[in-house]
């Protein structure tokens, strides 16, 4: 039976790592001089929805002191410049504090890749992070958010950042879930550890942060997953991509067949984006059929860029979608539509387009 801890994190951040790593059975792993790379949810878009810098450190400090030759962090944030990912990377200070504990910070996008080709489940071809794939010990540290699509976005979507800038928005046109799972199958972490001091609700890069004061850590990330999933209101069996993961063979997510030690596990329901969207938008009618997770990561990303400005009340996407007459149409898929309806090019649309659209009023759309 695998084992998951969960450990209360206190002032002492470090002692909270430690104690979490000992619990979960990952004390030994890291052997005197291996190369340690430890792999955050540092995302660009936003500071609170990405793992603290103080359970980086607190990681790298551990590995550190677990005998390792050399500790690196590693990151492959959301494709937006890299002027911008700098700009994130100085407000949160974190190439500074991690040289004062002997680390260092390697951007995934400008680092080698290894080429993968015609796999299942996933594009023609792809790029994993050469130093993720060949470091002698991967730590996997997300941060624990919700999803529009995943539901929670934990250590398994975590690897997404291990990818090429274009092959991650390739992901979500050919289908998100199977092709994470698909990616977990080439690059496997040693040691992974939910950051859950705290969590992020209604959204995954702009929702309000919940205290729970825990980190959840096993060698198991699908089990893993399945605990933190648990803990913020998702029971076992209802994340779609830890049942995928499981059937691959990947992990269990069959939270009686996990061990959970330390702390009890004791759900505290974060609120979905789903709920989010109905709650803010009680207006807003969403037309979908057979849409990619890209135009509803679009969608979020205009309606937050729209704020009250917004004009647009119905919006539809996806490839069998049937869109009433006054509805805003997103994506290539709706194409065929085009000529008769307000739309939104491009596969998927820019955030900041569907913005524009959404402030447009209908009848003033070209």
């Amino acid at each position: 039976m695998t084992t998951v801890s969960i450990t209360r994190v206190g002032t002492d951040v470090d002692a909270a790592f430690a104690l979490a790593m000992e619990r979960a059975g990952c004390t030994g792993i890291i052997k005197p001089g291996n190369r340690v790379v430890i792999k955050p949810n540092w995302n660009a878009c936003a500071i609170p929805g990405s793992t603290k810098l103080v359970t980086v450190l607190a990681a790298c400090r551990w590995a550190q002191a677990q005998g390792a030759g050399e500790v690196i962090v590693g990151e492959g944030p959301v494709p937006v410049g890299r002027e911008r990912i700098d700009a994130y990377l100085a407000e949160m200070g974190a190439l500074e504090a991690l040289a004062a504990v002997g680390s260092r910070f390697v951007l995934f996008d400008t680092d080698g890749h290894v080429l993968f080709k015609d796999l299942p489940d996933l594009p023609p071809e792809i790029g994993i992070a050469r130093l993720a794939l060949e470091c002698d010990v991967l730590i996997n540290l997300p941060l624990l958010k919700v999803h529009s699509c995943c539901l929670t976005t934990l250590c398994v979507k975590n690897l997404k950042g291990c990818l090429r800038p274009a092959d991650k928005m390739a992901f979500h046109r050919i289908g998100l879930l199977p092709a994470v799972v698909a990616l977990n199958r080439l690059i496997r972490p040693h040691i992974n550890l939910v950051d859950a001091i705290e969590a992020m609700e209604g959204d995954h890069n702009r929702g309000e942060m919940v205290p729970l004061g825990l980190f959840i850590a096993g060698t198991d990330p699908v089990a893993t997953d399945a605990v933190a999933s648990a803990q913020v209101g998702f029971p076992s069996g209802t994340v779609p991509l830890l049942k995928l993961a499981h059937a691959a063979g990947l992990g269990e997510h069959r939270l009686d067949q996990i061990e959970v030690v330390g702390e009890p596990l004791v759900p505290q329901r974060l609120e979905r984006v789903q709920d989010r969207l109905l709650r803010k938008y009680p207006d807003l009618q969403i037309q979908e059929a057979g849409g990619c997770s890209a135009c509803s990561a679009a969608l979020m990303d205009g309606l937050f860029i729209a704020g009250g400005n917004r004009k647009a009340s119905k919006v539809a996407f996806g490839p069998q979608v049937e869109p009433d007459a006054d509805a805003l149409v997103l994506g290539a898929c709706t194409r065929k539509y085009w000529a008769t309806h307000a739309h939104v090019v491009g596969c998927p649309p820019d955030g900041a387009a569907v913005a524009r659209a959404l402030c447009t009023p209908p009848g003033d759309q070209a």
